[in-house]
C-alpha cells in the first residue's frame, strides 16, 4: 500500500492553498479525539474565527498556519485524505474532521480509514503553559526538493544501504517508497548498495534524478496507486509512468527484463536487476 509522498503531499497543499487560503473557520466537528495531538487546547473553541494564512509543506506534513503562533499540523499516514467538499455532499466513511469557513458553502474533510495519521494542534505561545497530549511530531530533516547537493553528499557518507538513509525522515525529508524506487533504478543503483560506496559522480546524479522524479510526479499530481486523491479528490497520473515500483513481473522500459520485487529495509522494493546489479555502479538510466 502507497503511502503518500513529497509528491502527493505537494499536490494536496497547492490544491488546498488555492481553494482556502484566507477563509476564516466558522466551525471545526471532529468526531475521533484519538487523532489529535499536540497540546492540550479544545480545538473548536482555539480554531473558530481564527483565518487560513497559509498552507505549507515540511516534508509529508500538511501545515494550516492561523496566526503567528497557531498552525494545524496534518499527516496523511497510510490511508488519510484531506480534501474540499461542499457542505451537503455526503460523508465519506471514516470522516473524523470537519472544518466549516464563515460563508462558504465548502468545507475541509479529513478522512483516514485506518488511522495511521492524525492532527497536531500547535500553540507556540502556550506550549511552557499547556500539556502535550499523544505522539509526538517526529524531526525532518532537509526537504528533498531543496537539499543542496553539498549536504546530500554528506548524507551519504554514511554506512548504510542506500535505500534505508533515503527512506530515513530525520535525514531527509519527504521521499517513501515509490519515489526511492523510481530514482534508484534511474541511476542504476541497486538499493542494498552502501551509499557510502558509492563514487561523486552517482551521489551527483541522484541527487539530480531524485529531485528530477520528484518534480516529474508533481506535474503529474503524484501516483495514485491506492487511496490518495487530490484536494479536489482526482486521482494523479503518474503511476502511468513508473519504470519499476508496482511492476514486479513486468519488462523493464529501459533493458526489457523483467522487473523483480525484494525486500530492502523491511518495505517491498522494485528493481531492474540488470539495470541495476548489485555492488556495482552503471551508467546513467535517463
Amino acid at each position: 500500500m502507497g503511502m503518500p509522498e513529497l509528491p502527493e503531499v505537494e499536490t494536496v497543499v497547492r490544491g488546498l492553498a488555492r481553494r482556502i487560503t484566507g477563509f476564516r473557520i466558522a466551525s471545526v466537528r471532529l468526531s475521533r479525539k484519538d487523532i489529535l495531538f499536540g497540546h492540550n487546547l479544545p480545538i473548536n473553541k482555539v480554531l473558530s474565527r481564527r483565518r487560513i494564512q497559509r498552507v505549507n509543506r515540511q516534508g509529508k506534513q500538511i501545515h494550516f498556519i492561523l496566526g503567528s503562533d497557531l498552525s494545524l499540523i496534518v499527516h496523511l499516514g497510510m490511508t488519510g485524505r484531506l480534501f474540499v467538499a461542499d457542505r451537503d455532499d455526503p460523508k465519506d466513511p471514516h470522516t473524523h474532521l470537519r472544518i466549516q469557513f464563515v460563508r462558504r458553502q465548502t468545507e475541509l474533510r479529513f478522512c483516514d480509514p485506518r488511522r495511521f495519521g492524525g492532527l497536531w494542534l500547535i500553540d507556540g505561545a502556550a506550549h511552557q503553559k499547556r500539556k502535550w497530549i499523544g505522539r509526538k511530531l517526529p524531526a525532518l530533516g532537509p526537504d528533498a526538493l531543496d537539499i543542496s547537493l553539498r549536504n546530500f553528499r554528506k548524507l551519504l557518507r554514511r554506512n548504510r544501504q542506500i535505500k534505508g538513509l533515503l527512506l530515513d525522515q530525520q535525514l531527509i525529508a519527504g521521499v517513501g517508497n515509490i519515489y526511492c524506487d523510481e530514482s534508484l533504478h534511474r541511476v542504476g543503483i541497486h538499493p542494498l548498495t552502501r551509499a557510502c560506496d558509492l563514487d561523486d559522480s552517482t551521489v551527483r546524479r541522484l541527487h539530480q534524478k531524485l529531485r528530477q522524479v520528484l518534480a516529474e510526479a508533481i506535474r503529474d499530481r503524484g501516483s495514485s496507486v491506492s487511496d490518495y486523491r487530490t484536494a479536489d479528490k482526482n486521482r494523479g497520473k503518474f503511476q502511468r509512468r513508473h519504470r519499476v515500483y508496482k511492476r514486479a513481473g513486468q519488462p523493464c522500459k529501459r533493458c526489457h527484463n523483467l522487473i523483480e520485487r525484494i525486500l530492502v529495509s523491511g518495505r517491498g522494493t522494485h528493481i531492474c536487476p540488470k539495470c541495476q546489479p548489485l555492488f556495482a555502479i552503471t551508467s546513467e538510466q535517463g
